[in-house]
């Protein structure tokens, strides 16, 4: 039996196992029970969270042998069908390769037929974006007026593109980034299913690569187990990645607050020596110099980081002044342009990490503003007695 990827092994089965989506999934839900189910629906959102599912969620909900209700059954005909992307009555196009008048004047010419054995005739179009302006102005009619047994379904990433006529007659729900605290609890319940020991600080760099993408996410894990095996340590991990270990970001974080230039020196060379990308490493520094200004600000490191990183934040936040942080993070994230052009991108990222350690305030504002205060009052002090002594004389009069 041939391997299937964790994307479609842990592909959602019902409405509530979405991660993230809470909002698109509620509505849809309510939908159903009020029996208030629109005719045409766009799903908009960035890859990979989710909107193929929901659109065959929906279709199976609709379809269902005891809907339409919002828990569809799962084992049913048309459940299993429609799961399987065996079912005549729900067709799933690819935009980009079905995208010509005459392939939107098959699907006109098919919604005229009623379904074989199901309640709708559901059409996903994936990627509708790709389609042309002559197919998008022959769609028009039928989208706008379509007979009561079809239902459309419209995917995209790039809403912008779709016209004003076609998005008018669709009710347009947009998906989100998952957040990175959803990701990380879902891919550990995964991981633990799978049998796979993987630490919390292994799984946060799976979830920085994947940019709220839970199909990116789990294409990142089936990665890393097929190149370092169901043990991978945080090494393994980050080499399989292309990415960076956390503890030396962290350990280059507490160089450039603590002043430390030989430290800060030798990491960089040893990463340029490895092959690693500088301008990645600069911007997980200048995450990483955010998260530090969070611990400091709030108290508490955010929740997507793993236990054992949150930890190491918050003690470093402990060490640093805030003012300090926020200046190095402003030379950090500045130098992630100015590395992406340079011709010799070691130079620049030294450069601006060294410009980073002198530029940075030895005190905070709050520190600054009370020693000029006390420099002023002990001067305006001086300043009213010599007044006062003058004053005490006669003035003069002409």
């Amino acid at each position: 039996m041939s391997y299937t990827v964790l994307a479609r092994k842990y592909r959602p089965q019902a409405f509530e196992a979405m991660t993230g989506q809470e909002h698109v999934v509620r509505t849809i839900e309510n939908a159903i029970k009020l029996d208030r189910v629109a005719h045409a629906y766009l799903f908009a959102g960035p890859r990979g969270v989710g909107k193929t599912t929901a659109a065959r969620l929906l279709a199976r909900a609709l379809n269902c042998e005891k809907g339409p209700t919002s828990t569809p059954c799962g084992v049913c005909k048309a459940c299993t069908e429609i799961r399987d992307g065996s079912s005549v009555d729900v067709a799933e196009i690819d935009g980009a390769s079905n995208n010509g008048v005459e392939n939107v004047r098959e699907i006109r010419e098919n919604a005229k037929y009623m379904p074989s054995g199901s309640r709708f005739k559901i059409y996903i179009i994936d990627e509708v974006h790709m389609l042309s302006g002559a197919a998008f102005n022959a769609l028009l009619k039928t989208l706008e007026e379509p007979p009561g047994h079809v239902k459309f379904i419209f995917a995209t990433t790039e809403a912008h593109k779709l016209p004003d006529t076609i998005l008018s007659r669709c009710q347009r729900h947009n998906f989100r980034r998952i957040s990175a605290a959803a990701m990380l609890k879902r891919l550990q319940e995964i991981a633990a299913t799978e049998k796979v020991t993987v630490s919390g600080s292994a799984l946060s760099m799976i979830v920085r690569q994947s940019e709220g993408g839970m199909r990116d996410a789990l294409s990142l894990l089936d990665q890393v187990i097929a190149a370092c095996g169901t043990s991978p340590t945080d090494n393994d991990v980050a080499e399989a990645l292309g990415a960076i270990d956390r503890t030396v970001i962290h350990s280059i974080s507490a160089a450039l607050i603590k002043r430390d230039a030989k430290t800060l020196l030798a990491h960089v060379e040893e990463l340029w020596n490895r092959g690693i990308d500088l301008k990645r490493l600069a911007e997980d520094l200048a995450l990483h110099l955010r998260h530090v200004f969070i611990a400091k600000a709030t108290g508490a490191a955010p929740d997507e980081l793993a236990e054992t990183d949150r930890e190491a934040v918050v003690a470093l936040a402990r060490e640093s002044d805030a003012a300090q942080v926020a200046r190095l993070f402003d030379v950090v994230h500045t130098s992630v342009w100015e590395i992406a052009r340079a011709p010799q991108p070691r130079l620049a990222l030294e450069m601006s990490l060294l410009k980073g350690l002198h530029l940075a305030p030895a005190s905070s504002i709050p520190e600054l503003i009370a020693r000029v205060e006390k420099l002023a009052g002990t001067g305006t002090g001086s300043g009213a007695g010599a007044q006062g002594g003058r004053s005490s004389q006669a003035p003069f009069r002409a």
